[in-house]
């Protein structure tokens, strides 16, 4: 199937709530987006059932698709990402404490060698350096997943200064390494 017909089915779904255009929608996605989960180590039926939540945001949320802003397939996959990311979420019961960032520091990293008390030090150095501005930032980035737009709108700063405030607090980070 071709953009340009995924993104007709998509019009006919959002103006007239075309049900014979989600169908064929349905049928073209629901496979696609299976394999998507599949692919992220996701298990089969999970997937089906994240595929199943992904196509009833695309009914009930096909309003919000904005040509200008992105192509209908992104579209369809921030849905889907923004689904995974709930899903492991959820199942993992992820809590922001000092393992998790210790385990994003070091992740590319692992043959070094490092004792666990120096790397517990250069955690709690680091979380000592940082004020809560920057911890909430870096929390929304990196363990909240946020998008820098999404930062910004949040704490309801211009998107320049998130980006600009997380480079800096990455590199006086990596200089407490």
């Amino acid at each position: 199937m071709e953009k340009s017909e995924i993104y007709e089915l998509i019009i006919k779904i959002r103006d007239n709530r075309d049900e014979i255009a989600f169908s064929k929608l349905f049928d073209f996605l629901a496979p696609k987006l299976k394999a998507y989960f599949l692919q992220n180590k996701v298990t089969s039926e999970n997937a089906e059932e994240l595929t199943q939540e992904v196509l009833s945001t695309i009914w009930l949320k096909s309003y919000q698709y904005n040509s200008t802003k992105s192509a209908v397939s992104t579209w369809i996959y921030a849905i889907a990402r923004n689904k995974k990311v709930d899903f492991y979420r959820k199942i993992s019961g992820i809590s922001h404490n000092e393992e998790d960032i210790r385990e994003f520091l070091y992740e590319n990293n692992k043959n070094d060698q490092i004792r666990e008390n120096e790397i517990k030090e250069q955690v709690k150095k680091i979380s000592n350096d940082l004020d809560s501005n920057q911890k909430k930032i870096i929390e929304m980035n990196f363990f909240e997943n946020k998008s820098h737009k999404k930062i910004a709108q949040e704490l309801e700063i211009p998107l320049g200064t998130v980006k600009s405030r997380i480079r800096n607090i990455l590199l006086k980070m990596q200089k407490s390494l």
